[in-house]
């Protein structure tokens, strides 16, 4: 494992230029030293809790509960016949104190309220904490819980998180190193993303998980403290460890460009698995045909490659607006039904 880039002092613009734009992890410390949540969160569990409370409507949010085993890991069960966790809803006074409660126990249950919208679940927060580095049309989630780890897994969009209270260790993996991973379905997981089998890869049998050393050879990790936030660019893989006993409190930022003017950027997963779908039945040889045909198609022709078409007359290889984009995706939902 190698530490991972690090800068400081960052404004809109040199995020833009570059961070987003080099497809490599990046930790941005002290971006949000100035949040009042971060204040309350280095004063203490106490403090910080009474201050988002202030801004709390009673919404329930989802919560994970999971046995204090040794990786405190929301994940699969051993043995992937379902998942390691309660799934319940509950409003935050309600979880608030019981990470009050669980704060005196020597070794408390893995408790945490994951990916709340803060616009629907802490109305007011987001405003009262901004990230300048974003336009402020990109919504916050916030992740509060005490000592916990989320498995390696990857989201299809940009990241910035921040830590807001507590610590956190991220130790993110190139796309490349897939097959090292142990990766369980991605139609069948604990989150909507995809996401390893292995619990902790920092602590993995070897000798169940042989590849996972390969992994970790590849791998970047940093530890966050309070005001410090991590660009996770799009499918790298991260395992994420909430360190602090007793409150760790993050708020992430997820974002996609447009497609297409007035269209969302929403179809990678879904074309992943229609691909894994349409050819899981073929024989080696042609799956072999599909992978160079994908190369070229899908990744592959650009620039000069393209020089043998007229620019106005590359149809999907070129630009593509609005409404061909709906043409389309129409025409593919029509070819999926039954």
């Amino acid at each position: 494992m190698q530490p991972m880039n690090e800068v400081a002092g960052l404004t809109r613009e040199r995020f833009e230029r570059e961070v987003a734009a080099g497809y490599e992890p990046v930790v941005m410390r002290g971006v949000a030293a100035h949040w009042p949540l971060v204040a309350h969160g280095r004063a203490g569990l106490e403090t910080c809790l009474q201050y988002l409370m202030g801004f709390d409507q009673g919404t329930p949010v989802d919560a994970v509960l999971a046995k204090p085993e040794p990786t405190r890991a929301f994940g699969y069960k051993p043995a992937l016949d379902g998942f390691n966790f309660l799934l319940d809803k509950r409003p935050y006074a309600a979880l608030f104190e019981q990470l009050w409660r669980y704060s005196h126990f020597p070794d408390p249950p893995a408790l945490a309220a994951q990916s709340a919208l803060v616009s629907q679940a802490l109305p007011g927060l987001a405003q009262a904490n901004a990230l300048p580095l974003l336009d402020g049309s990109i919504a916050p989630r916030i992740w509060i819980g005490n000592r916990a780890t989320v498995p390696a897994h990857f989201d299809d969009s940009h990241n910035i998180a921040c830590v807001a209270a507590g610590r956190r260790r991220f130790t993110l993996l190139p796309p490349q190193c897939a097959p090292l991973l142990y990766l369980g379905p991605p139609d069948y997981a604990p989150t909507a993303a995809p996401m390893s089998v292995v619990p902790d890869l920092h602590t993995a049998d070897r000798t169940r998980f042989p590849l996972v050393g390969e992994a970790l050879d590849q791998a970047v990790v940093a530890e966050l403290e309070p005001g410090d936030a991590i660009y996770i660019p799009p499918l790298w893989f991260h395992q994420v460890d909430s360190l602090a006993p007793h409150l760790n409190i993050l708020m992430n930022y997820w974002w996609r460009p447009m497609a297409a003017p007035q269209r969302p950027d929403d179809l990678h997963m879904a074309a992943l698995r229609l691909a894994m779908l349409a050819l899981r039945h073929l024989p080696d040889g042609e799956r072999e045909g599909w992978r160079a045909m994908f190369a070229h198609y899908v990744f592959g022709a650009r620039g000069d490659q393209l020089a043998h078409i007229p620019e106005g007359q590359r149809h999907l290889f070129g630009e593509v607006d609005a409404a061909r984009d709906a043409e389309v995706r129409k025409d593919l939902a029509d070819r999926l039904k039954p």
